[in-house]
């Protein structure tokens, strides 16, 4: 209900009054016009026909009721007229009423978007924190796996060479044992020489002359298996060398990798957390430029609101113009 729309009902019910005490008191007759007769409560001016010196009596309840009623009737009369009528808003009306709570949903849109990509923000960082825990441990898996093949050739080799210590230590008590049995039937001057003999593992040319056919067949026999056990086994040691020293390059070759993953991994992880520091800098810019433009909206607010109440509080304490007249 507008302002004028107010006026209109007081200066009605002014009317109404001032038409009753009137007529009580002076006891006037008046002529009630036709129904189909227009009639403006505001206005100053209205027909009457009276005469003092005619009236006597008082104005009986009839006429009052039937005076009350037209003005009912005028009421649904003009309440029938105004809903014809389309409602013009008034130029003086705020525009800040417009959209103030379209405005306070967006802000509180805009406030819950910002905590929520800054959440956001957040959790990618996390992410990409936990990625790079899990890229340095698989780099470490890598390097422990590496470290344990090696030691497992480490442990090859030692166990060949431990073989190889008791195959020589195997062919030495032979070659004693032989040199022993071989001095034994020969004469005193051969003794000193086959003591010798079972000292070094080499069989001299005076013991081959002394023994017989069978004895040196057999002797080179032996020789013979002794030489091709002993290139087994230098071939088993060179092929566990060559593990070795393949196990040791590709070792090196993976400890230069994983150095230079972490250094990738560090360079990332320092570009990523300067991204995400301007990325915070800038949305707190956002978010403080928006608590300033809020509180200063704010403010307006407050202040055409504390304008309009002084205006309203003004139009109502002055006193109205427009009162019914007879």
């Amino acid at each position: 209900m507008g302002y004028f729309d107010v006026c209109v009902m007081a200066g009605e019910q002014a009317g109404e009054e001032s038409i009753t005490q009137i007529l009580k008191k002076r006891g006037a007759a008046f002529a009630v016009p036709a129904l189909g007769e227009s009639l403006i409560p505001n206005s100053h001016t209205s027909t009457t026909s009276s005469t003092a010196s005619s009236c006597d009596t008082d104005f009986s309840k009839d006429d009052e009721q039937r005076l009350k009623d037209y003005v009912q009737q005028l009421k649904n009369d003009r309440a029938a007229v105004k809903l014809t009528m389309l409602e013009l808003e008034s130029v003086h009306i705020d525009p800040l009423n417009y959209d103030l709570k379209p405005r306070a949903d967006s802000q509180r849109l805009d406030l819950e978007n910002a905590v929520l990509m800054q959440e956001l923000m957040a959790m990618k960082e996390e992410m990409a924190e936990l990625k790079a825990q899990l890229y340095l441990l698989e780099k470490e898996k890598k390097a422990l796996e590496l470290k344990l093949s090696t030691r497992e050739a480490q442990e090859q080799a030692y166990l060949v060479h431990i073989e190889h210590l008791k195959s020589e230590v195997e062919e030495h008590q032979e070659q004693r044992r032989r040199s022993l049995n071989s001095t034994s039937s020969s004469a005193g001057a051969k003794d000193k020489s086959g003591k010798d003999s079972g000292d070094s593992p080499v069989i001299s040319l005076s013991d081959l002359r002394s023994l017989s056919d069978s004895d040196l067949a057999a002797e080179l026999t032996s020789a013979l298996r002794r030489e091709k056990k002993l290139k087994g086994r230098v071939q088993e040691l060179v092929a566990a060398l060559e593990r070795l020293t393949k196990s040791s390059e590709v070792r090196h070759q993976q400890s230069s990798e994983f150095v230079n993953d972490l250094k990738r991994a560090n360079s990332n992880l320092v570009a990523a957390y300067e991204k995400a520091k301007k990325k915070h800098q800038n949305k707190l810019k956002k978010l403080e430029s928006q608590m300033m433009a809020m509180v200063e909206r704010h403010e307006t607010q407050v202040r055409m609101l504390k304008q309009r109440i002084a205006l309203l509080e003004e139009e109502t304490s002055r006193p109205h113009t427009s009162e019914t007249s007879l």
